[in-house]
């Protein structure tokens, strides 16, 4: 019984053994913090980046998803929208997927890139939730903090 022990302790200690290549062990690992507010986490400005993976996966799995968003942009309402589609700035941003319980929303950002004097900033006009399923357009409006459904015009 007691060699059994040993020989199991042995095995069970060999097989847990690992090693890295280089004969280093290492009992930690690497973990980046998060910052516990906004104010904490450095100010860092990188461009935006519009040629992003996530904008072909959107286009693989939603082939009309493009579509849709052109056709909002062509006919909305909103000023802001509409001032960037007269001079041939606006673009749209994939910025991700939200699922809820009923539903999964691919959530779209429109804008364009613009002079604000200390350089070019990213301006948003409107923010978009396209339900996936049914593929109707939600207008997020930011000053009342709700989501509307879009009726075109």
């Amino acid at each position: 019984m007691k060699r059994s022990f040993i020989v199991f302790s042995l095995v069970l200690l060999a097989a847990c053994h690992t090693s890295n290549g280089t004969g280093a062990k290492s009992d930690t690992s690497f973990v980046p913090s998060v910052p516990d507010s906004i104010a904490a986490a450095p100010v860092v400005q990188s461009p935006v980046n519009y040629t992003d993976h996530t904008n072909e996966e959107v286009n693989i799995r939603f082939p009309w998803m493009r579509d849709t968003i052109l056709s909002y942009i062509s006919v909305s309402i909103n000023e802001l929208v509409k001032d960037y589609v007269k001079d041939s700035s606006i673009v749209f941003i994939y910025d991700r997927f939200e699922n809820t319980d009923t539903a999964g929303y691919v959530i779209v950002q429109l804008g364009a890139d613009i002079n604000n004097g200390d350089g070019v900033i990213f301006s948003t006009a409107q923010w978009l939730n396209i339900d996936t399923l049914t593929r109707q357009i939600y207008e997020y409006d930011v000053a009342a903090d709700i989501i509307r459904l879009w009726a075109r015009p």
